[in-house]
């Protein structure tokens, strides 16, 4: 009887090893399936370039209505409008891996050839 005991004390940890073995790769397998059939098409990474072209669009009128407006503050208005304006220009032209200047605010002429570059790729605001 003592033979049983002894034998059945070194079958079933092994056993037990093999079920939880066996069960771990079903799950894996499982988990494989489940991602299969709720794959996600991976995002872009950005804004889309129709909001960019819009952000800029209303920027852009924006700064005009500032630069013609006699409004109090008129020069830190346009400073914080020509900053917002400078901050969407380099998303657009990150996102068009157009070559631009890294920092803002950007010089006029570095502005102009970044607008130009943007226009050529077709970005229209």
């Amino acid at each position: 009887m003592a033979w049983v005991f002894v034998a059945l004390l070194l079958v079933v940890p092994v056993l037990l090893i093999k079920a939880a073995a066996d069960l771990g790769s079903g799950l894996d397998r499982l988990d494989a399936g489940w991602r299969r059939l709720h794959r996600r098409e991976p995002e872009p990474a950005g804004q889309p370039v129709q909001k960019i072209a819009a952000d800029l669009h209303r920027l852009s009128q924006h700064l005009e209505h500032v630069d013609r407006s006699d409004l109090p503050a008129k020069a830190f208005r346009l400073r914080a409008a020509t900053l917002a304006y400078d901050g969407v220009l380099l998303d657009a032209a990150r996102t068009l891996e157009v070559p631009a200047p890294d920092e803002v605010p950007m010089h006029s002429l570095d502005r102009l050839q970044t607008e130009a570059a943007l226009a050529q790729q077709g970005l229209v605001w």
